[in-house]
């Protein structure tokens, strides 16, 4: 699946870097770090604060288990990145690639998101709590299921053809954002839906999912049904 400028409507800024343009560099950083290209690093348990990592290209590193706060990300590429089980608090996410990373379970705290796409990456499990897009974001071809996503704002956020089963929306806003093209059946969590985009064939998922989520009766003279808990 190829992520190309133009996600729906709205325009992304890709980083534009190229690794052959970078230095090589395979210790992990203990101050600032730019301009940077690392592959098949064993980073597991990482931890950064307060640090900048610009136009750097990471690729099948392992970064399982890190400890970032305060991190900021700009103008970088993560490629077959693994941030399994990642505690990530503070973030600053811009112009920045994420292609077949692995955050299954990953926590991410009061982040911010801009310029941001996350390509045929697992986010299973994964716990979004205050996160907000500041900017376009893009996720296609995602894995969230069983993701938790609490107080989050991503009203300029775009989904297409993610796995959503059983994901957990709790106080979210998504007024604007685009999720035509999903299987909308088995989200918990209608009211954070409010004013998003969807097409005429998910108005029936969205249907039963507010028959569930609110409780409603629904009934036809002296036929009535509720949604199965």
């Amino acid at each position: 699946m190829e992520i190309g400028v133009e996600r729906g409507e709205r325009g992304i800024v890709p980083p534009g870097i190229d690794p052959r343009d970078l230095d090589p560099v395979s210790e992990p950083p203990l101050e600032d770090l730019a301009d940077a290209f690392v592959a098949n690093a064993d980073w597991g348990g990482l931890e950064l604060a307060g640090i900048r990592l610009t136009r750097c290209y990471l690729t099948d590193v392992d970064l399982t288990e890190a400890d970032w706060r305060n991190v900021r990300l700009t103008g970088c590429v993560l490629d077959r990145v693994d941030l399994t089980s990642a505690y990530l608090r503070g973030l600053t996410i811009d112009r920045c690639e994420l292609i077949g990373c692995r955050l299954t379970g990953a926590q991410l705290f009061d982040a911010t998101l801009r310029d941001v796409t996350f390509e045929d990456c697992r986010l299973d499990f994964a716990v979004w709590e205050a996160v907000t897009a500041t900017g376009p974001v893009a996720w296609a071809g995602c894995d969230l299921n069983k993701a938790s996503l609490t107080r989050c704002r991503l009203t300029t956020a775009t989904f297409t053809d993610c796995r959503l089963a059983d994901l957990e929306l709790a106080d979210c806003d998504l007024e604007g954002a685009d999720l035509r093209g999903n299987d909308l059946s088995r989200i918990n969590g209608v009211p954070s839906l409010y004013g998003a985009r969807i097409s005429h064939g998910q108005l029936a998922d969205i249907a039963q999912l507010a028959v569930r989520d609110l409780n409603l009766e629904v009934g036809d003279d002296a036929v009535s049904y509720r949604a199965e808990q």
